[in-house]
């Protein structure tokens, strides 16, 4: 394998666990290459996904993000419209109640709290209008909370209303501290 298969690699792993477009200046960084090889590594995996036939490799407006190819629409629509419109699933019920205990929240930290990548269940969360995702500031992730629909749909007039609120909301921010001092 050569130095960009190996960056194309590593790559589309870094798009596959980040979930969401990712900067190429970003890419370039956590790979430790430079921008120009970025762009290559991203041509060789858009030519080698094109192959695969199930994803493409999106470039716009200076990002790269993992997406279904066209074609397969119809399957991801119906696997989608199963998550939207049925019972909430134990992983978004699992989210859903992290986001609802201590936010805002970006997703790694939730993924550090629940054990596992959130993208999917976030999206789906986001797309029931339970939660929403609020613009990155100073350099920091895009961070999620609870929507106003989500204390309709629960009854709550206030966070604190919601069940052990503050023992569970220290046992998450002691987690959250961790996710911190890792990142330092």
């Amino acid at each position: 394998m050569d130095s960009h298969d190996n960056l194309a690699a590593v790559i589309e792993a870094l798009l596959f666990v980040a979930g969401e477009p990712i900067p190429i200046d970003k890419l370039a960084e956590l790979s430790s290459s430079s921008a120009a090889e970025v762009q290559r590594a991203v041509q060789k995996l858009q030519e080698a996904a094109s192959m695969r036939g199930g994803i493409r490799v999106l470039e716009h407006d200076h990002t790269i993000s993992l997406v279904t190819a066209p074609h397969l629409a119809p399957y991801v629509e119906k696997l989608i419209k199963e998550e939207i419109l049925g019972d909430l699933s134990k992983a978004s019920l699992e989210t859903l109640t992290v986001i609802a205990y201590h936010h805002p929240l970006s997703r790694p930290e939730i993924d550090y709290i629940r054990g596992v990548n959130s993208s999917f269940t976030l999206r789906n969360l986001m797309a029931r209008g339970l939660v929403e995702r609020m613009e990155a500031r100073h350099g920091r992730s895009h961070t999620y909370q609870p929507t106003v629909e989500f204390m309709k749909y629960l009854g709550l007039s206030s966070f604190s209303d919601l069940p052990e609120y503050n023992v569970i909301r220290r046992d998450i921010a002691k987690g959250i501290e961790k996710v911190l001092e890792n990142e330092a």
